[in-house]
């Protein structure tokens, strides 16, 4: 890959909220899950688990605790287990920053292989662990549809400005 494909999947990565009913090849989710299993973690730790839902009934469960009905062939659901991660002295947790890494890997990888994912923060933490049997010392970080997108929506454009977010000292 050139530095200008990798910018080009930067640059065009964008929250997928409609979905194909086309199903996503196994090769393909194998790729996008490397990328999860190679992203960097504090200390290296990888306190996480990334749980891949696939069964419709399931879907459909996942949907109703979600703030919208996704409908998408396969949810990917992010789950950091914070006994696992590195603690800095001060006490400052890295399993969100951690999970939030892999996970943007995943949506970089998932992009470059044609596929659509879409951050999902609001969500019920406590129904989506029943649901998937999540123990009581996990948390759920945060969920993504997985698949074909069925809407195309360009390139970022809301974006602040370089200079507006740089300080050089």
């Amino acid at each position: 890959m050139s530095v200008l494909d990798f910018f080009e999947v930067v640059r065009n990565r964008r929250s997928i909220r409609k979905y194909q009913e086309k199903s996503v090849e196994k090769e393909k989710l194998e790729r996008i899950l490397e990328a999860a299993r190679l992203a960097p973690s504090a200390m290296n730790r990888q306190p996480y688990q990334i749980f891949i839902v696939s069964n419709k009934e399931i879907l459909s469960k996942i949907s109703t605790v979600c703030n919208q009905d996704w409908k998408a062939p396969v949810m990917m659901v992010m789950v950091s287990i914070p006994k696992e991660a590195w603690v800095r002295d001060d006490g400052e947790e890295y399993w969100k920053a951690d999970a939030a890494i892999a996970m943007h890997q995943v949506s970089l990888a998932a992009y470059a292989e044609g596929l659509g994912t879409c951050w999902i923060a609001a969500f019920k933490e406590k129904e989506v662990k029943e649901i998937l049997g999540i123990d009581s010392d996990s948390r759920v970080a945060f969920l993504s549809p997985l698949g074909y997108p069925a809407e195309n929506k360009g390139p970022i454009t809301n974006r602040k400005t370089l200079e507006s977010i740089i300080r050089n000292v």
